[in-house]
């Protein structure tokens, strides 16, 4: 996977706990900032919160992101990206199709949906 906007060193760490713990793709769509998302793009390594279906889970959890094949994603683009739960254990089942939400503390930025769960491969 060609990842950019992070150094080496990061690019490898994910890669890593990708190995070990798996990771979740999903096709993202960053919100336009006139529908209330970001103004600037984000690069790989960006940290955000995920929001669950409220009938499937409450809370919201972190998990940087690494965006497949593209140096950033811009408001109202779309990518494949590479989810990485910081606190796995906390997180639902997740599964193909799964919508989640993209959030900068209470405000919406993106939107997700869940096409494959990548287990772990040790």
């Amino acid at each position: 996977m060609q990842v950019f906007g992070v150094d080496n060193r990061d690019s490898t760490r994910w890669q890593e706990r990708g190995l070990e713990h798996g990771y979740v793709r999903a096709r993202l769509r960053l919100l336009t900032t006139e529908q209330g998302g970001r103004r600037t793009p984000i690069i790989s390594g960006y940290r955000s919160c995920w929001g669950f279906p409220p009938e499937l889970h409450g809370d919201m959890h972190d998990g940087p992101l690494l965006i497949e094949r593209q140096e950033a994603l811009a408001p109202g683009e779309v990518a494949i990206v590479r989810l990485h739960p910081l606190v796995p254990d906390l997180w639902p089942r997740v599964s193909e199709g799964l919508r989640l939400g993209m959030f900068e503390g209470p405000r919406k930025v993106g939107d997700a949906v869940v096409i494959e769960v990548v287990a772990p491969a040790r």
